[in-house]
């Protein structure tokens, strides 16, 4: 008896699998350019992430035990940088940077890429220094047009993103609304917290919003 082939996976993707565009697409905005990272932006992105250390918790529980040495965002950087152009890539983490200073003010990305349904997944977080300017709503509302923009437009060609927000977050699920994503649905306790330490540890539910290409936006009101 001959071996169970998996060749019936391939019904579940499209004939033409996604390929990451070449070059990257960047996103510009009034106020931003978001961008994949790029030789040089360790120290920055070491620097933002240990000034939020703390207003990055609990929901960015990678704060609590990453970049912790600025040898560690450089490495970061570089290993991404590195990962961007090959075929096997499924992880776009992006800086988001002020247009004008050149700052790093936060980062977003495009995560767990399905090639086989241009499906991505979108996250992001801003410095608290820079929060309550509306930068991640500039950020992400470019970034949803820039993913689904098609490849020969300049754009990452993809169909659907996602994004799932922890209740509690109240000011992410406000930038999710805000960007015009679709709720569809609570997953209920899906996700175990830990953090802090001293704190109760128990699992949480988690909101999973959405848009497919070419959706109309139902955008939250400012």
């Amino acid at each position: 008896m001959s071996a169970p082939s998996e060749a019936w996976l391939a019904y579940l993707g499209e004939p033409i699998p996604w390929r990451p565009p070449s070059p990257l697409p960047r996103t510009t905005t009034a106020r931003l350019v978001v961008r994949p990272y790029a030789r040089g932006d360790g120290p920055a992105l070491f620097a933002a992430i240990d000034r939020s250390r703390a207003g990055l918790l609990p929901w960015m529980l990678w704060a609590s035990t990453d970049h912790r040495h600025v040898e560690d965002s450089i490495h970061y950087v570089e290993r991404h940088r590195r990962a961007y152009g090959t075929s096997s890539c499924r992880d776009y983490p992006l800086g988001i940077f002020d247009r004008t200073s050149g700052e790093l003010v936060g980062s977003t990305g495009l995560h767990d890429v399905r090639v086989g349904t241009r499906q991505a997944e979108v996250g992001w977080w801003v410095a608290p220094s820079h929060q309550g300017k509306g930068i991640a709503t500039e950020a992400i509302d470019g970034l949803v047009e820039t993913a689904f923009q098609p490849v020969d437009q300049g754009g990452w060609g993809l169909r659907r993103l996602v994004v799932y927000v922890v209740t509690d977050n109240h000011p992410s699920r406000r930038v999710a609304e805000k960007v015009g994503l679709r709720l569809e649905g609570t997953l209920r306790a899906e996700r175990f917290i830990g953090y802090p330490p001293d704190a109760p540890r128990g699992y949480v539910d988690v909101l999973a919003y959405a848009l497919l290409a070419g959706e109309p936006r139902a955008r939250a009101a400012p």
